[in-house]
C-alpha cells in the first residue's frame, strides 16, 4: 500500500473507531488524514472502497495481534492471558463492531469478516490443542463465538481494564476446561 493510502486507511480506522459507521464520511477521513477530499477520492473513489480497505486492515491487525499473542505465550495459561488482553482492548473491538454493521450491507466487508474467521481458526485450534480440548469445527466455533462475546462485553463494561481482563481470562479458562473434560469423558 502506498504511503498516502496507508495514511488514509489509518485515519479512517481512527474515525470509524471514534464515531462508528454513522460518522464515517470521506470528508471527515480526509480532514483527519490532512488531505483534501479530492485526494482521498483519487485513492478511494467511493465510501465503500474506503470501507473495504478499512475492514481488510482491521482484520489483518486483529489476526496479527492474536497470532503474536499466541506465539509469544508458552503455556495454555499464558495463551489465555494473552488472548484476554487482545480481546479486552476496546479500540479494535469498537472498529470491528462498526464494521459488522457495514458487513450487513456490503459483500466485500462481509468477505473481510470471513477472512477474520479463517485467520483466527488456526490460532483457536492451537489454543484448543494446548488445552487438551477437542480440535474440531464445533470447538473452534465455540471458542471464536466466546471470544467475540468477551470482546463485546469488555467494551460494554469499560472501566477497570484489569478487572475486565481478569473476567475474560476466567471465561476462557472455564470454556477450555469444560471442552477438555468433555473430550476425555
Amino acid at each position: 500500500m502506498s504511503d498516502k493510502r496507508t495514511a488514509i486507511v489509518e485515519a479512517a480506522l481512527e474515525v470509524i473507531g471514534e464515531t462508528g459507521p454513522a460518522g464515517f464520511t470521506q470528508p471527515r477521513v480526509a480532514a483527519r488524514a490532512g488531505l483534501r477530499q479530492s485526494h482521498l477520492t483519487y485513492y478511494f473513489p467511493t465510501r465503500d472502497d474506503l470501507l473495504v480497505a478499512v475492514a481488510e486492515e482491521a482484520v489483518r491487525r486483529r489476526v496479527a495481534l492474536l497470532r503474536e499473542a499466541q506465539e509469544g505465550a508458552g503455556t495454555t495459561e499464558e495463551q489465555v492471558s494473552a488472548l484476554a488482553r487482545v480481546l479486552t482492548s476496546p479500540e479494535q473491538t469498537r472498529v470491528l463492531l462498526a464494521l459488522t454493521q457495514a458487513a450487513d450491507r456490503n459483500e466485500a466487508v462481509r468477505t473481510a469478516f470471513h477472512d477474520l474467521a479463517a485467520g483466527i481458526g488456526p490460532i483457536g485450534e492451537g489454543m484448543l490443542a494446548a488445552a487438551d480440548a477437542p480440535v474440531d469445527p464445533a470447538a473452534v466455533g465455540l471458542l471464536q463465538a466466546t471470544s467475540t462475546g468477551i470482546a463485546v462485553l469488555a467494551l460494554a463494561r469499560g472501566g477497570d481494564a484489569t478487572a475486565v481482563t481478569g473476567l475474560a481470562e476466567h471465561l476462557l479458562r472455564t470454556l477450555l476446561r469444560g471442552l477438555a473434560r468433555k473430550d476425555t469423558s
